[in-house]
């Protein structure tokens, strides 16, 4: 005896079940222009759906059966265990997005979203079972309803899709990222410290100092401030009511790292070995001037750079230098932020032209000159005396 007692207090525990005072009700909302039709077999059957309500408080719920006849004002037993009420998890999974984008999600407000939103999740429960619409009872098959059905099928896909920009992004102080999401961007809250613009569903960064930031995308849930519920009653139809649901969670999250290039430019002679002052580089990109590069007293000229690849080429030499018409290219990148270039300049010596006078002849004219210039000395200090 004690083993049936604690088998029955097991079994309890593991279907998860408590008894609830409720019950549902249906009344003239009856959708008059819409069948339902299911085929089991040689058997047909049609009905009206009906808007079911529950009588406490008079929301609404669904039938999970198809086509099966509600009992009304009768107990129901409230469960969270699906297979007690034949079900998948994936089938409740799918049945609470069904809800979700149905029936009043938006302007999906009229009893004929509420017939759509019942037929698919019939459509979902009683796989294997012929379930469509018709005009009439018993009618044949007709292909009714389908942009209502497209329309809810579309935003379940929506739903499940992943974001296309999950990455880590580096950039540079001065560079505008854009991220083009392929998700609808209106359905998160988005998390961050960091200033962004949002434009025709994209994501924009601009002008961002230094640092690295995090970036959280959470699906809101404007819906239901209650969780769903499932009810069991084994004379009588099964039924499930909109609510919230684990299955509405989705969260993502993706950082971006802010840097800066820089390009340390030394310049030196090539005779001395010594930094050269006021060299004067042109830095270009794709063939355009963007800025230019100067060295100071110690041969050194700094400039910060996006992230990107560069020509650099010298438009002024330092005085008594000749200028270097070599290009110089570089590439700026997450992994070389910062660009080291030692460039070095020639001498520029300046040659006498050739006179025609030999060496011996120009040591003779030398002579000549220092002679005048002491005999022109000797006179004028005579001349003082």
């Amino acid at each position: 005896m004690k083993k049936i007692l604690l088998f029955i207090i097991l079994m309890l525990i593991t279907t998860q079940v408590h008894a609830v005072e409720n019950s549902f009700y249906y009344d003239s909302e009856r959708i008059e222009d819409m069948w339902v039709t299911q085929k089991k077999g040689d058997t047909v059957q049609s009905a009206h759906p009906y808007k079911l309500k529950k009588r406490s408080d008079n929301s609404y719920v669904y039938c999970i059966q198809p086509l099966t006849k509600l009992k009304k004002d009768i107990e129901y037993t409230e469960t969270n265990n699906y297979e007690l009420l034949g079900l998948t998890e994936e089938q409740v999974n799918r049945i609470n997005l069904i809800a979700y984008y149905g029936y009043g999600y938006e302007n999906h407000t009229t009893n004929t979203w509420y017939g759509v939103t019942q037929f698919m999740i019939w459509k979902e429960v009683g796989k294997g079972i012929d379930i469509y619409f018709t005009s009439s009872k018993n009618g044949a098959e007709k292909n009714l309803y389908t942009k209502e059905i497209n329309e809810i099928e579309s935003l379940i896909s929506r739903h499940n899709e992943e974001p296309n920009y999950l990455k880590d992004y580096v950039i540079t102080t001065n560079q505008e990222l854009v991220i083009d999401s392929n998700i609808n961007l209106d359905d998160y809250n988005i998390e961050t410290d960091v200033k962004y613009e949002l434009k025709d569903n994209k994501l924009v960064f601009n002008n961002l100092e230094v640092g690295d930031y995090s970036i959280k995308l959470t699906k809101k849930n404007n819906r239901f401030k209650t969780s769903f519920a499932m009810y069991y009653n084994s004379g009588s139809q099964n039924l499930f009511a909109p609510g919230y649901s684990s299955i509405y969670d989705k969260e993502y999250s993706f950082n971006i790292a802010v840097k800066e290039g820089e390009l340390v430019l030394k310049k030196y002679g090539s005779d001395t070995n010594h930094p050269l002052k006021d060299a004067q580089y042109g830095v270009y990109q794709d063939d355009k001037l963007i800025t230019t590069i100067k060295t100071d007293s110690q041969g050194i000229g700094k400039v910060k750079l996006p992230l990107g690849s560069y020509t650099i080429k010298e438009l002024v030499a330092p005085p008594g230098y000749k200028i270097d018409n070599q290009k110089y290219t570089f590439t700026i990148d997450e992994n070389n932020l910062t660009i080291n270039i030692t460039l070095y300049d020639d001498k520029d010596i300046i040659e006498v032209p050739d006179t025609g006078v030999k060496d011996y002849q120009k040591e003779s004219i030398l002579l000549i000159a220092l002679g005048s210039l002491g005999l022109w000395y000797v006179k004028k200090k005579s001349y003082v005396h």
